[in-house]
């Protein structure tokens, strides 16, 4: 396969259109931008389901001129296949010309262990790594710090625990790099209390680290919704809130959204946040009112707490809708078995959060339970970093995009 020429002309173009209509028939294959959204996995499955229907082998007992043209449509079908997936593996794989661009921090949660969470934090910067750009990855579990493991690392020299503790003189003398591509700034959970520290020690770090001087910092967060990992939640450009299918893990996901988001109108005045200037001490004593009160003044979502903010202080009331309109966390379900199960997990939260929290809560994507994953994990080798044109880095390119 050859795919030193990136950039296809309306010939090639047009091959690859009817190739989707081939597999896809025409109402899918012509949507706008259907054919830079394709993975492997799903061109796999869309020849898979027309096999079945023409393959000649499984035809045995038709009529011989029916049996002729669905033999026909099987080779169409198996040639479109081809192109596609050729189309697919060249277009996402190819590295991309360097480009300025501003950096992203993107902070990874979930309020539930054993999600997968630290896996994906993994290969998302091994996959950003690998298509060129410069990216730090940093573990801010304090009570469980692992994601060194998931980098090839049995264990880290200085961590972030050096930092708050000021052992180092800056955050930049903790990074390491690995074999798989990423910068890392580890951590360490084996010292006591490492998960306790002080406000100011955390604007520092927040601080440091949109100063790095690189295109990505993707922070690995810890399973619970503490202060502390919902300010560094906040402090990101991009959130990824992680589930599975399970009830309680989507469940927790809707939860470590929600307190992420009372946490951030609490905040909306601190001193981290640009409102700060703009302080009023009768709407924020509003806001926790509405939002933490146990005495029965607690407002039952937070629609209702727009309606008491219009009410009584109807000037505040655009800094608030700012506010949430600018938090919108990414959805990203995980160790999927049935895609199935997809969709209905999805809606949910997104209708739940739209009614009770007043924001859109973004979709970005699914990835499957994968025996390779699994195994990658236990060899300490991420798995886009194995398989490059696997599944996981074909969803990885798509998740990417997004963010």
């Amino acid at each position: 396969m050859d795919c030193s020429n990136q950039k296809l002309s309306a010939q090639k173009l047009n091959r690859v259109r009817i190739a989707a209509i081939f597999l896809f028939g025409p109402h899918r294959a012509l949507a706008p931008d259907f054919i830079n959204k394709l993975t492997l996995e799903t061109i796999k499955n869309a020849f898979r389901s027309k096999a079945r229907r023409f393959h000649p082998d499984l035809q045995t007992n038709q009529a011989p001129d029916l049996l002729e043209k669905n033999r026909q449509w099987f080779i169409k079908v198996k040639e479109s296949y081809e192109i596609l997936k050729e189309f697919v593996t060249c277009q996402t794989f190819e590295p991309e010309p360097a480009i300025i661009r501003q950096k992203k921090i993107i902070a990874i949660g979930g309020a539930k262990g054993g999600i997968g969470k630290s896996t994906f934090t993994a290969n998302l910067g091994v996959f950003l790594a690998a298509q060129g750009h410069r990216t730090v990855m940093v573990d801010l579990d304090l009570g469980g710090a692992n994601l060194h493991l998931y980098l090839g690392k049995t264990f880290v020299k200085k961590c972030i625990n050096d930092y708050f503790n000021r052992t180092v003189l800056s955050l930049g003398d903790l990074i390491m790099p690995t074999k798989f591509g990423p910068l890392l700034i580890g951590g360490d959970s084996s010292q006591l209390g490492s998960a306790n520290i002080s406000f100011s020690s955390k604007m520092k770090l927040i601080k440091s680290l949109r100063d790095m001087d690189v295109d990505y910092v993707i922070i690995d967060l810890g399973s619970n919704t503490s202060f502390n990992m919902l300010d560094f939640f906040l402090a990101a450009d991009s959130h990824l809130v992680v589930t599975t299918c399970e009830p309680a893990s989507y469940l927790e996901a809707y939860n470590f959204i929600k307190v992420g988001l009372l946490r951030r109108l609490n905040r909306l005045f601190g001193e981290e946040s640009a409102d700060a200037g703009k302080k009023n001490h009768a709407l924020q004593a509003l806001i926790h009112e509405a939002t933490m009160s146990t005495n029965g003044a607690k407002a039952k979502n937070i629609p209702a707490l727009l309606e008491r903010v219009k009410a009584r202080h109807p000037d505040y009331l655009p800094l608030l809708q700012k506010a949430l309109e600018a938090y919108q966390p990414f959805l990203v379900v995980n160790q999927v078995i049935d895609v199935q199960d997809v969709a209905p997990i999805v809606k949910r939260i997104q209708d739940v959060s739209k009614k009770m929290l007043a924001i859109r809560v973004r979709y970005l994507g699914a990835l499957p339970y994968l025996e390779g994953v699994k195994r990658s994990t236990m060899e300490l080798v991420p798995e886009v970093a194995r398989n490059s044109r696997g599944t996981m880095a074909q969803r990885m390119a798509v998740m990417s995009k997004e963010l």
